[in-house]
């Protein structure tokens, strides 16, 4: 379910004269996120006399719902300009004020963010957990991805560690497996967590795409305890030749985990052979590809596996 279906289930609570009014309007701006079918939603909303109110909250659903920090960012002078004509009762998804101003607090923390400026990023995202605290998950991923990109950007990672091979057990040195390449990238992966597994077939994709261009993929297999090699052997028999890139297992303590911050899965770290940080987070993120183009500039995106 999407942020904006979840706050659309709240809509059927509200007063029955308002839905009766508002829903035919409203109800495709809630659903549809095609960007030529949305506009065109929005402006016969408008002109069906839709407030102004409702309005603007079902743009910050659909902004929210493309992923797109940067309008969102954008879009924080216009929420900001309407909070002196805050009209709760023509809200379609909040029940109190400090709702409404806690998005055009979050969005206003994006605009900080947009513009480096780390003090009033968490200026304006303190306040939008205050505001709402039950909005907190939407909020949390801008902290960790924060403090996440100020931890890689004072990292320098040492090649010369060890890791242990999954084939044979045996320990090799990471500047092995880099070589002369531009860049190394490290897939961090469990065999027990059902995104990583779902995530493979785009990955392998990606990892053959690299190997093309000579840059070198390493999955480093997380919890390397015996019954976690032993899921993880049985995998990769079952991928067959479709497991492409080398195959490591991090520490039981989880080493080169804890390094490079992974909390969730899956999620990949390009070094450079200089070992620093180029990305550190989801494998789908365009953001990598920006950055394994500048390494590589006839590298293509390939499509994502039919499942």
């Amino acid at each position: 379910m999407t942020f904006a279906r979840f706050f659309f289930a709240l809509f059927f609570l509200l007063p029955l004269s308002v839905k009766a009014d508002l829903e035919a309007l409203i109800r495709p701006l809630m659903e549809v996120r095609e960007p030529e079918a949305f506009e065109a939603a929005y402006r016969a909303a408008e002109k069906g006399g839709v407030p102004r109110q409702a309005l603007l909250e079902t743009r910050f659903l659909y902004l929210v719902d493309q992923g797109n920090d940067s309008k969102l960012a954008a879009f924080s002078k216009e929420l900001k300009a309407h909070l002196p004509a805050l009209k709760i009762k023509d809200s379609v998804i909040f029940a109190v004020p400090e709702d409404f101003q806690s998005i055009v607090e979050y969005t206003l923390a994006l605009a900080a963010l947009e513009n480096n400026q780390s003090v009033d990023f968490e200026k304006h995202i303190k306040e939008a957990f205050w505001l709402s605290p039950s909005q907190a998950q939407i909020y949390a991923r801008h902290i960790d991805e924060v403090r996440l990109k100020k931890a890689m950007t004072q990292l320098k990672f040492d090649f010369s560690r060890t890791i242990e091979k999954q084939s044979d057990d045996k320990r090799i040195t990471l500047k092995q497996e880099i070589g002369d390449a531009p860049a190394i990238l490290f897939h961090f992966w469990s065999a027990w967590a059902r995104e990583s597994l779902d995530s493979m077939p785009d990955f392998f994709a990606t990892a053959v795409a690299l190997e093309k261009h000579k840059i070198p993929v390493a999955n480093i297999l997380l919890a390397g305890n015996a019954e976690a090699k032993k899921t993880a052997d049985e995998l990769r028999s079952e991928w067959g030749k479709e497991a492409k890139g080398s195959w490591l297992i991090d520490s039981e303590k989880g080493d080169l985990a804890s390094l490079f911050r992974v909390k969730t899965f899956p999620t990949v770290v390009l070094l450079s052979r200089d070992g620093l940080v180029l990305f550190n987070g989801h494998p789908r993120q365009l953001e990598l590809w920006d950055e394994l183009k500048k390494l590589k500039p006839s590298l293509v995106r390939p499509q994502s596996p039919e499942k």
